[in-house]
């Protein structure tokens, strides 16, 4: 933070404000902040039978729901993260609960033979969280470590860069965070929050992304198709304008934009917080 700030680097103080804060939309996250995490219910069934910590494939959801059994995007402060890992009461995992209105819309449409789930959750190891701290960490002195090579300058000599230094320290930053975190021209604050049940933006969010007005009506026509619920109209959709989506303006891989045009939609549902 502090070498952002001496270098007037937005890009960096951006970066480092998010780490240390936290990140306010998933749209924003980097690559190492989207781990895969697959789903546990615990189920009662008929004469008292249970069966707790029953994992959940994605293929008994629904497409626009299977990110709840697929993926889990950790947002949240650095710090924070980095207690729970190191906590030494830590169970070696960490759960991420399922909505409320999630458990009961698929309370009966997990298991068969009368099994109801009474609560759902994902999970990922500890040690998978301390990669990610470790990541950060390697970014952070990798990114310093080549601005001083770069430029042989000691900490006291940064606010006296020329501008020729500042491009190339640009690249260096680019070339570390590059296509891993959604930064684009916007500050700490320049998030868009999609408003469940607020067509108006999600729309915002859409454009922000790259997607047209075509698209929107596109989007629009798909919504009604599936009866204003997320549903194979809705799913194609997502797959169609894949390609077209942009992140921090950088055009990212088809699975990752299916990932994230995912998640805006599920914050439009309100299936997942925003």
């Amino acid at each position: 933070m502090r070498l952002g700030h001496e270098l007037k680097n937005d890009r960096l103080k951006v970066w480092a404000t998010r780490e240390l804060n936290g990140y306010d939309s998933p749209l924003d996250l980097p690559e190492y902040r989207n781990m895969e995490a697959y789903a546990h219910g615990n189920f009662l069934g008929p004469y008292n039978v249970q069966y707790p910590g029953h994992i959940i494939p994605p293929a008994v959801m629904r497409p626009a729901n299977r990110v709840f059994a697929e993926r889990v995007y950790l947002t949240g402060a650095i710090g924070a993260y980095a207690d729970l890992a190191y906590d030494p009461e830590s169970s070696g995992v960490l759960r991420f609960p399922w909505p409320p209105d999630m458990v009961a819309f698929y309370a009966d449409k997990l298991m068969q033979n009368g099994f109801i789930c009474h609560s759902a959750w994902q999970q990922i190891p500890t040690s998978a969280v301390i990669g990610m701290l470790d990541t950060i960490r390697n970014l952070t002195l990798k990114m310093a470590l080549e601005i001083k090579d770069e430029l042989g300058a000691s900490y006291a000599d940064l606010h006296n860069v020329r501008p020729e230094e500042k491009e190339r320290i640009q690249s260096i930053v680019i070339n570390n965070l590059g296509g891993n975190v959604a930064l684009g021209d916007v500050d700490a604050s320049g998030s868009t929050t999609i408003i469940a049940g607020d067509r108006k933006s999600l729309d915002v969010a859409l454009a922000k992304a790259g997607l047209n007005q075509t698209d929107l009506a596109e989007l629009t026509e798909a919504i009604e198709t599936d009866g204003n619920k997320a549903g194979s109209k809705v799913t194609k959709w997502i797959s169609d304008k894949a390609g077209k989506l942009l992140i921090g303006s950088v055009k990212v891989g088809a699975s990752i934009a299916q990932q994230v045009l995912t998640e805006m939609l599920l914050n439009h549902y309100g299936l997942k917080k925003p």
